[in-house]
């Protein structure tokens, strides 16, 4: 991916503004991905729209992995899609990101390994692509996530 670049956006999205300034060590911790996953760098991916209901899922937070977090019973998921898609945005630090590993999700690494519990960073997973635009790579641990724009 090159900064510029249109790509189709799907999976685990959280917010800018839980990122921005920070190098890919506290990226790693706060997002829940083992210890040298960004060792190779990362692009960053912000959306151009903003998804509808029927396109996320709530994911809670990323001190839950996915393979960990189930669905409390007898939510309005509606109320809760509305009350979460009312804080995004397409700008600023409400817009919503992707963070995109250079390394690849480990299909031979266990889950709770390769997912540990991530800082609480709140996040939502799309479930139909959306369009967003490359905005960052950063190619070192102790770089930092500076949005070209």
């Amino acid at each position: 991916m090159t900064v510029g670049d249109i790509v189709d956006v799907r999976g685990y999205v959280t917010q800018d503004k839980y990122l921005i300034g920070r190098d890919l060590a506290e990226i790693e911790r706060l997002l829940g991905f083992h210890v040298g996953r960004l060792a190779l760098g990362a692009s960053f991916v912000k959306l151009n729209t903003l998804p509808g209901r029927e396109d996320f899922e709530l994911a809670a937070y990323s001190m839950t992995a996915s393979h960990r977090f189930a669905m409390p019973p007898n939510l309005d998921l509606d109320k809760l899609k509305a009350i979460a898609s009312s804080r995004w945005s397409l700008s600023g630090g409400d817009r919503l990101v992707k963070v995109y590993p250079a390394v690849g999700h480990d299909p031979t690494m266990a889950a709770d390994d390769q997912y540990p519990p991530g800082a609480g960073v709140p996040q939502w997973r799309l479930i139909r692509p959306c369009a967003g635009t490359v905005v960052a790579e950063v190619q070192t641990m102790t770089g930092l996530y500076k949005p070209c724009f």
